[in-house]
């Protein structure tokens, strides 16, 4: 039972009034509090990272960097690019007449069929508007008893003063809580009652003096948290973000003031992998450590050349023109990235596991029902979720084989629509890794599995084969006594005459007509075919079978 919290009232302008008032020089208080070291779930959990604006229902379209309205590369406005977006979300076409509560409640139906048991929000300064959607999150889950967990996950809060900022941030969530309800079960709380909340570049909630008064950065932080904290009347157990390179002299500074952490899009590399060391400082403090994993990193948006500067509207990228911008982009391995992450938390024996991301289409590393990522990406996590909390495997009644693949290889030029794409970090292999059709294997017992022409013999359990990429959309086969008990020709296929730059891994599996069957009343996925044009699905279709 949660401890009994008392409700004060502040106005913002009081509240930003009183706690700019500092009596004199900074003291420490924060440093090594026992809390720090309490464990941060009792069951073991997978929280997805969910962007909160990216939802489709009446009235609200997805975003310029995700809406399917800008996917084809002809017949809309950014036609000069060849397509704005490179994904087809498939919420969008059957969602654009649902309401909001509709709306969340296929979310969190479809996450929950990815394998993700909660959202940490996406929740930025300034998008007062986004309260109303979590709001209809937690509603919904209630009145539909849907098991499910929520949080916040403080995003880039940068500009304006330290004061202002978490007056904004506490008036909202105190509404939030005190409409759906302090002792909500639905929110993500440690054993003793702490709310876990994300940070995401969370750094910038602080205002942090050029005189650090022989403290580290991280006490101020910690210190804006805590002020945060009193403001909504809770305990936090902040999660704090490794977003890039960290030394273990500031690892630890942030463990010196932070019960836990967890790692954005850090490739897994299998020699040097950064999380290897955060995880064992983390054993030695006795802090948490959280598990990441993503499964791809291209992004459909338009960004300013050198820059992480997004042109949010198709207007603003089409003024500045193709010469102008560039995408984003890091080497995941298809599906070996987001296996070895998955690997290395469980060996950890992590309470969480962060997925990154629910729905961020724009970044290209969702999980979220999409012609592209399809379900491959989900069942592998369903299946290493299993096996980390040491349940029966989803799939050992049957065989499962699913496939992952480029469009094309990497040293094709696309034409005409060629914009540039920057490698902006050292990925998990070499980019000719990607040159490859690779197939994982789930059985309950050895067979034969054939990959287009190519057969090899594959045991039980997981296993991973790959073959070269080959142009044509691609067969696969699981074999038992010359006997096919698994096969399906994808929809999509590999070409080696492009048409416009795109990056992203496109996925395909045996369990697809399963996965998608009844995930709500009506729903009917829909595919991706630019290089099959003539894939069709009819009733004596053999391709899906």
């Amino acid at each position: 039972m949660y401890l009994h919290r008392v409700k004060f009232a502040f106005s913002a302008t009081v509240f930003a009034l009183l706690i700019s008032v500092e009596v004199g020089s900074a003291q420490d208080s924060l440093k090594n509090l026992p809390e720090y070291s309490l464990p941060l779930l009792r069951d073991k959990l997978v929280i997805a990272h969910c962007m909160t604006n990216i939802v489709r229902f009446k009235g609200h379209e997805m975003e310029d960097s995700c809406n399917p309205k800008y996917y084809s590369p002809t017949g809309n406005i950014s036609a000069p690019f060849g397509g704005l977006t490179q994904v087809n979300v498939m919420a969008d076409s059957l969602l654009k007449n649902a309401s909001l509560d509709e709306a969340v409640e296929f979310e969190m139906r479809a996450a929950i069929r990815s394998g993700i048991d909660g959202f940490q929000f996406y929740y930025i300064l300034g998008s007062k508007s986004w309260d109303d959607i979590i709001k209809a999150y937690f509603r919904v889950a209630k009145k539909k008893n849907i098991k499910f967990k929520f949080t916040f996950c403080i995003s880039h809060p940068g500009g304006r003063t330290e004061a202002d900022k978490i007056a904004e941030f506490a008036t909202r969530i105190n509404n939030i809580m005190d409409e759906v309800g302090r002792d909500n079960l639905h929110w993500l709380r440690t054993p003793d009652g702490r709310l876990i909340l994300y940070q995401w570049y969370g750094e910038s909630l602080a205002d942090i003096p050029k005189d650090l008064e022989g403290l580290p950065e991280a006490f101020y932080v910690a210190r804006a948290y805590k002020k945060l904290a009193d403001a909504v009347n809770e305990k936090f157990a902040c999660v704090f973000t490794i977003n890039e390179e960290i030394s273990k002299k500031k690892l630890n500074e942030y463990l010196d003031y932070f019960p836990a952490t967890w790692i954005w899009t850090l490739a897994y590399r299998q020699d040097n992998y950064i999380g290897k060391m955060v995880a064992e400082e983390c054993k030695r403090r006795q802090r948490t450590f959280t598990g990441s994993v993503f499964g791809d990193f291209y992004t459909s948006k338009l960004l300013k050349k050198g820059t992480w500067d997004m042109y949010h509207k198709v207007e603003d990228a089409l003024k500045a023109g193709p010469d102008s911008v560039e995408r984003k982009y890091l080497v995941t391995g298809l599906s070996y990235n987001f296996r070895k992450l998955l690997e290395f938390g469980i060996e950890r024996n992590v309470p969480i596991i962060n997925v990154i991301t629910w729905n961020d289409y724009p970044e290209g590393h969702h999980l979220a029902p999409e012609v592209n990522h399809n379900e491959g990406f989900s069942i592998l996590l369903n299946h290493h979720k299993s096996l980390w909390r040491n349940e029966p495997s989803p799939y050992a009644d049957r065989d499962v084989a699913i496939v992952f693949f480029k469009k094309y290889k990497h040293t094709v030029k696309p034409h005409p629509y060629n914009l540039p794409v920057v490698n902006f970090q050292e990925g998990a292999v070499p980019e000719s890794y990607e040159d490859s059709i690779e197939v994982v294997t789930l059985l309950p017992a050895k067979a034969r599995l054939k990959i287009n022409r190519h057969v090899c013999d594959v045991p039980a359990g997981l296993s991973t084969r790959k073959v070269a990429s080959a142009a044509g959309p691609v067969a696969v086969a699981v074999i038992r006594q010359e006997k096919p008990t698994v096969h399906f020709i994808t929809p999509e296929g590999i070409t080696e005459s492009p048409y416009r730059t795109d990056r992203l891994t496109y996925t395909f599996s045996s369990e697809f007509d399963a996965f998608y069957h009844d995930l709500f009343d009506g729903f009917q996925p829909i595919y991706s075919t630019e290089y099959n044009p003539d894939f069709m699905v009819t009733a004596d279709s053999e391709k899906l079978r």
